[in-house]
């Protein structure tokens, strides 16, 4: 296998596709990121106000989820989006649709979110029967009931969501490679 699929993906014609690729699963990753957010400072504030750096003097809690948020994930949202172009539509296999790679993708944030919530009252049950929390203590800066869920939810997606993203890139390169 030579490296024309490299010549191809870096092709002029290829440089929209690449744009729209980039800006929709950088989009997609920042909204769900934004939700996850908002979701957990409803759960509980103090893990953003109380142990998170200030970035801009935002006193609006909702504002300041979205914040975090988005700087958190712009960068790797637009690597993620850049890798998902290249597992699309690089290489020899008939390109993936941008829609259907884009819908495949938010169809899995879905399933992650659900397992990190879901693992976050988990670890919460878990630490009220008197077992501790699902991580080692030391990753807990306090042991209040709201702490231990959000900590443990965004411990899991520091993990979980590297892992999905990959995975998924790798499946749709290798379904591409088998349909050449």
């Amino acid at each position: 296998m030579g490296l024309g699929w490299i010549t191809r993906l870096s092709s002029v014609e290829e440089r929209p596709w690449r744009a729209r690729f980039v800006l929709t699963f950088a989009g997609l990753v920042i909204g769900w990121a934004v939700l996850h957010d908002l979701y957990l400072m409803h759960v509980e504030p103090r893990h953003f106000t109380d142990y998170h750096r200030d970035l801009l003097p935002i006193t609006n809690l909702s504002l300041l989820a979205v914040q975090y948020a988005v700087v958190a994930t712009t960068g790797p949202g637009l690597v993620f989006g850049f890798l998902a172009h290249a597992a699309c539509r690089g290489g020899y296999g008939q390109p993936v649709k941008l829609k259907w790679g884009a819908a495949g993708f938010g169809g899995l944030m879905v399933v992650i979110e659900i397992v990190l919530l879901s693992l976050g009252h988990w670890s919460l049950e878990r630490f009220q029967a008197g077992l501790g929390p699902l991580y080692p203590t030391g990753l807990y800066p306090d042991f209040t009931d709201g702490i231990i869920l959000t900590q443990t939810v965004n411990i899991s997606a520091y993990l979980l969501a590297p892992l999905s993203g990959a995975l998924y890139l790798t499946a749709l390169w290798w379904w591409r490679r088998r349909r050449a």
